[in-house]
């Protein structure tokens, strides 16, 4: 088995990939063999330096850094929206030339944004690059809907483009102009397709790529990726507890490592192949990996049985890859969450402060004590901090470690009016702008509870992944209060690994009936 800490004393010989412009063979165990005498690009996993790139094993002459690699990787994709917005931007520009319609400047840089953003997401499905043809109907779709979005965007800003020469285009002549405009963008994309698999045989713009799993399945895997580079992940070793001479790649270190050796190699693409770990555990360590940006991808069980691409996301010489949806946390939108939790708790606070102010008085009348009530609960990462809600029950001293029910005789006349609705936690907004809290996520619980149903229940302590929230996927199903815990815990980690800001504000919406009592 080779290990991490021995990996730096091994010799090179017949423990690093070979990229280039030939074909690869990985299904001996002997050195890769080529076919052709390019200058190879060597990538060792092995000797990655605390915070730096991979170490290359021949002369830097003959091999590609990382930096450099994903450098070119970057004006690549720069290259491909740039030349969106140049097929955009010109049938506008000669509109006057070639329809007889003068189009305003100001206009026409518009345009072309607009169309460069909406057609963003067709240029690449994560790695791999769209061929044109595949991609048609998408292209087609979001140019039609271009002119659409300009024409709202300069009724909002109130922007009079044809100020100047007080005339409009019609109809017929933007049809004519997003016609004219779909086979430059088809010939832009052909371009940029034909450059990036020039560059990737090349050995640029390829993202290092661990195999979890050294059964047929991960060695034939690594084979594919190997042999087509133009998927742009280039495999660098296994990742698994057998220990096999004949690999053509190194293990480098076992399942349960896998978030460790992802920090040290500085990975981000990781293949679950077929291996030791199982289905359970695995699920496990791909969660614990949850915050350090990794994309995971996998090979689904019977895809012999003819799993279309369509359906999967990627196929690799008829291998179908799963791409898996990052965890919440690790997303590009996860910073907007934060933004709208301080905006919405902002308003809502100053919006229902009569009503706050309505249920402390109640509170204050309803029986001896406190307005609110404080206590320890988990957050995100395992941290406490104290939640506020208004008090509902009589004063005690086992509320940390006693379940509360709907017919607990501590319960006062108030709290019989405000648990139902919800109302006893609105002070929680104040949890929300502090940052300790998320307006959606899953419930927080108290630490003696924590405990014993993460002792008790697999993947409970994964709940802690993200901000913890004042409502919640489960909540919206009805389960809180005495419910089942189990399906608590499936339903928050769902949310987790299926997040998105739509999903948010559909949650809040379907809140609103559980206020009084719902389950929606």
């Amino acid at each position: 088995m080779l290990k991490y800490s021995e990996a730096d004393e091994l010799s090179a010989g017949g423990r690093a990939v070979t990229v280039h412009s030939g074909t690869i063979d990985l299904r001996n165990g002997s050195a890769p063999k080529v076919s052709t005498d390019d200058a190879p690009v060597l990538i060792d996993l092995r000797s990655v330096p605390e915070g730096g790139d991979a170490v290359v094993l021949r002369e830097p002459s003959s091999a590609v850094p990382r930096t450099e690699r994903l450098a070119v990787g970057r004006l690549l994709r720069l290259l491909g929206h740039s030349l969106d917005y140049v097929a955009l931007a010109l049938p506008l520009f000669l509109a006057e030339l070639l329809f007889g319609v003068p189009v305003p400047g100001r206009l026409v840089l518009l345009f072309a944004l607009v169309g460069t953003l909406l057609l963003w997401p067709t240029a690449r499905r994560g790695r791999l690059v769209v061929v044109p043809s595949e991609g048609l109907v998408s292209v087609i779709a979001r140019v039609g809907l271009a002119p659409v979005v300009t024409l709202i965007i300069v009724s909002l800003v109130r922007m009079d483009p044809f100020a100047s020469g007080g005339r409009t285009i019609e109809v017929f002549a933007i049809v004519q102009i997003v016609v004219a405009t779909i086979p430059l963008i088809l010939l832009g994309r052909l371009v940029t397709f034909r450059l990036v698999n020039l560059a990737r045989a090349r050995g640029y713009d390829l993202e290092d790529t661990l195999v979890l799993g050294t059964g047929p399945v991960g060695v034939e895997v690594a084979d594919a990726l190997a042999n087509n580079p133009e998927f742009g992940l280039v495999p660098t070793g296994f990742v698994d507890r057998f220990d096999d001479e004949e690999l053509p790649l190194p293990i480098v270190g076992r399942p349960e490592h896998l978030p460790e050796i992802v920090q040290r190699t500085g990975v981000r693409h990781v293949i679950l192949a077929f291996g030791a770990a199982g289905e359970e555990e695995l699920v496990g360590i791909v969660r614990r990996c949850h915050d350090q940006a990794v994309q995971f991808y996998a090979v689904p069980r019977l895809f012999e049985l003819g799993i279309s691409a369509e359906h999967v996301g990627h196929e690799v010489a008829g291998l179908p890859i799963v791409p898996l949806r990052p965890a919440a946390a690790a997303t590009g939108m996860w910073p907007a969450k934060r933004a709208f939790d301080i905006v919405a708790s902002s308003l809502l606070l100053l919006l229902t402060a009569p009503l706050m102010a309505a249920c402390a008085l109640a509170v204050k009348l309803s029986s001896p004590g406190p307005v609110f009530f404080r206590q320890i609960r988990i957050g995100i990462g395992g941290r406490p901090f104290e939640i506020l809600k208004f008090r509902t029950m009589r004063v005690n001293d086992d509320s940390a470690t006693h379940w509360s029910v709907d017919d607990d005789d501590r319960v006062t006349k108030i709290g019989h009016v405000l648990r139902p609705t919800h109302l006893d936690e609105l002070p929680q907004l104040v949890n929300v702008l502090r940052g300790e809290m998320s307006l959606v996520g899953p419930r927080p619980e108290r630490p003696h509870f924590v405990e014993q149903f993460g002792a008790e229940i697999d993947g409970y302590h994964f709940r802690h992944r993200v901000p913890v929230g004042i409502t919640g996927w489960a909540q919206v199903h009805g389960y809180w209060g005495d419910t089942s815990i189990e399906t608590r815990v499936r339903l928050d980690n769902r949310y987790i690994e299926n997040w998105s800001l739509w999903r948010d504000l559909v949650i809040g919406l379907r809140t609103i009936p559980t206020l009084l009592g719902r389950r929606r």
